[in-house]
């Protein structure tokens, strides 16, 4: 008999009628007071709460970043391109404390589980981009003014903008202001509150987000404007029904660990395989199932922390999140 099981965080349960909302907001990561996560140890990605977020760092002329960090940071006054992980709000939507700072590129860095539909996120600027708009630097201009960085009239009138447009999988996507002054003066504005970006347009199957930005502000090198976003609280709606004994289906035990952990099946498993995975997306383990009703996965080697165990049936992925402690 075919069965297809999802598995998410607290349970186990199937496709089916009604609409569960799914909040990403990044609290599940561990961040020592007023600091960040940029990639550093080279794992390429992060996951919190089943999506996963991608990241290039290059360790050479002293390491950078691009792709998604995640950070506390509160500082919402020094400007430049040493306050790179900071919000302009100083704290994460609804007053939480830890979100997510974007420098992207045009690979891939947000992709939520097969079996969800994107609903929207909560986005502002980072203190970089925001500061540099406001004031000017060294490389960008002051916006509203109609000269740049240089003091040479740029062409713009002072009708400035700097936008982020939101791709999906099927080359639809969602465009946001994060500044515009092309308006009335009255109406001129640079994001400094969290705001909603509705997603619900995009395609339905689209389980991916690739990001650009744009500006008014461009130069011989491209655009001058600091290319950085803050994002919390993204949302993704499932539709689920709980399945009479549907825990009983797929056992997961002891969960914390401190060893080894058991996963066992109500039904004899083939074509299927797992992954597990470190919090910050490294993979532990991977392997193939089949023919097998139980699997046993040792962690008496590996360091305490959040794991998760993903196992794909039948083109459905189930995510486990496993404690070692």
């Amino acid at each position: 008999m075919k069965k297809n099981y999802i598995l998410i965080l607290a349970g186990i349960i199937s496709f089916s009628s009604y609409s569960q909302s799914n909040v990403t907001d990044f609290e599940d990561l561990n961040l020592s007071t007023d600091s960040y996560w940029n990639g550093s140890d080279q794992s390429g990605q992060f996951i919190s709460n089943t999506v996963m977020f991608n990241n290039a760092y290059d360790t050479a002329w002293g390491g950078s970043w691009s792709g998604v960090s995640y950070s506390n940071m509160k500082d919402d006054t020094t400007a430049g391109y040493g306050n790179q992980f900071s919000c302009i709000a100083a704290i994460g939507y609804n007053s939480s404390a830890t979100y997510s700072i974007f420098n992207p590129k045009s690979n891939i860095l947000v992709t939520i589980p097969n079996y969800g539909a994107l609903t929207g996120f909560w986005i502002n600027n980072s203190t970089y981009a925001y500061l540099s708009m406001k004031n000017g630097d060294s490389f960008a201009k002051k916006f509203g003014d109609s000269t740049n960085a240089a003091g040479v009239d740029d062409g713009t009138n002072g009708n400035d903008w700097f936008k982020l447009t939101i791709h999906g999988e099927n080359s639809d996507s969602v465009e946001f202001y994060l500044a515009d002054f092309r308006g009335s003066a009255s109406a001129d504005y640079i994001l400094k509150d969290w705001t909603y970006v509705d997603l619900s347009t995009l395609n339905p199957n689209s389980k991916n987000l690739t990001f650009s930005m744009s500006s008014s502000d461009v130069g011989g090198f491209g655009m001058n404007t600091p290319k950085y976003f803050c994002m919390d609280n993204l949302t993704y709606t499932t539709s689920l029904s709980v399945v009479e004994n549907i825990e009983n289906s797929i056992s997961i035990y002891p969960n914390p660990t401190q060893n080894n952990i058991n996963v066992k099946f109500e039904e004899t498993i083939n074509n299927a395989s797992y992954r597990l995975i470190d919090v910050a997306g490294r993979e532990v383990v991977s392997s193939t199932l089949n023919g097998v009703s139980s699997l046993k996965l040792d962690l008496s080697n590996q360091n305490n922390g959040v794991y998760f165990l993903m196992i794909n049936i039948e083109g459905e992925v189930i995510t486990k999140k496993i404690i070692k402690q």
